[in-house]
């Protein structure tokens, strides 16, 4: 039986960028190489796209970039290809099964790449269009699990030129509705980009205004006292399960990018240390959440328990989770009893189960009479 052709896409225009890459290099390792045949895309800061040659880089040489040409992809439904394009010219063309997209943040797990796959006719693993671009900006993303009834601290959301306009109705609001301590986030990046806890009224407009580097868009919320970080991570399409429950103890005064990829000293615990009703309430909000956004695959649910009274919030969700060999996604699977390369297996056959459920909706309204 010929392999299945799977494309890893990472690298990106985003800030996680870097991130990225320790994703991708991971996932590479682990997967079933004997069943699958692995195309590594390079999306380089610029956002172009290139084939890449990974032998070295695997063993922590540099990545070898094919640099004098580029891919582009061919948005044609019926005959899905990649064309390798150099001086106008097609070198060759790449035709794939499934693709893994391992990027994370902006201009990867917001949706964009989703919609480009969709219309190309390719699976992907994780969530749909929507699951991916309402699962990313924090600020519609709460408005949603709201709507659900799920659990979340209180929070405004504003945009750049608001706060840039009037600065005093935003501190306004924050002052009334919020409090402090609270978290000054961007709304549309992950690991812990663009975020600042702000502890007094002194701190609030740097805050925000280091926030607004990274988006048009900002979220305050109410932070949690004396919080238990937890996370959940979730796999599946229709009938999606959760995992067992791991827990983040930064060494910082929160679990910021610092504290998760720079510097050494963050524990995790997996499986977490919660009594058997927290533990099943918990898996039972990460599914629900999952089903709210319209996710689909995969997807990590992060949530915060006051430690004192135990009242339970859902923080995000992140639908493109980080795949490092210390990442939360993949330990909790692990503990769970599900280890990395069966994970990704798992992860890459429900991508095809989707797109070939996808196929089974009609596409015409003639036959049905709906056109009459």
């Amino acid at each position: 039986m010929s392999k299945i052709k799977v494309g890893i896409i990472f690298g990106g225009r985003s800030v996680e960028h870097e991130v990225s890459l320790l994703s991708a290099k991971s996932i590479i390792k682990n997967i079933d190489s004997d069943f699958y045949d692995i195309h590594p895309i390079f999306i380089d800061k610029n956002g172009l796209w290139h084939k890449v040659e990974i032998s070295e880089w695997l063993n922590d040489g540099e990545l070898d970039v094919h640099i004098e040409s580029f891919l582009t992809p061919s948005l044609n439904y019926e005959n899905p290809v990649f064309f390798e394009i150099s001086d106008s010219k097609v070198l060759d063309e790449l035709k794939l099964d499934a693709v893994f997209p391992v990027l994370h943040g902006t201009y990867g797990e917001d949706g964009t790449i989703q919609g480009m796959l969709e219309l190309m006719g390719i699976p992907f693993v994780g969530a749909s269009v929507l699951g991916s671009s309402v699962g990313m900006d924090k600020i519609i993303m709460k408005a949603v699990l709201k709507e659900a009834s799920l659990p979340v601290v209180p929070y405004i959301g504003f945009y750049k030129y608001e706060w840039e306009s009037d600065k005093e109705t935003i501190r306004d609001k924050v002052l009334g509705s919020i409090g402090f301590p609270c978290f000054v986030k961007s709304a549309d990046l992950g690991s812990s980009v663009g975020i600042s806890k702000v502890s007094s009224d002194a701190g609030l407009n740097s805050a925000i205004d280091s926030s607004c580097q990274f988006s048009n868009r900002i979220l305050v919320e109410k932070a949690v006292s004396n919080p238990r970080e937890i996370e959940i991570s979730v796999l599946g399409n229709e009938n999606p399960v959760a995992s067992l429950p791991g827990e983040i103890l930064p060494h910082r005064d929160f679990y910021d990018y610092t504290a998760k990829y720079l510097e050494e000293g963050t524990g995790l615990i997996a499986p977490a240390e919660l009594d058997e009703d927290m533990n099943i309430k918990l898996r039972e909000l990460a599914v629900k959440a999952f089903k709210a956004l319209d996710c689909s695959g995969m997807g990590r649910v992060d949530f915060l328990i006051n430690a004192d009274t135990k009242e339970i919030f859902v923080g995000e969700i992140n639908t493109i989770p980080g795949f490092t060999q210390i990442s939360m996604y993949p330990k909790l699977w692990e503990v769970s009893g599900i280890n990395f390369t069966e994970l990704i297996t798992k992860l890459i056959q429900f991508a095809i189960d989707r797109k070939n459920e996808k196929l089974k909706l009609r596409t015409d309204i003639e036959e049905t009479g709906l056109g009459n």
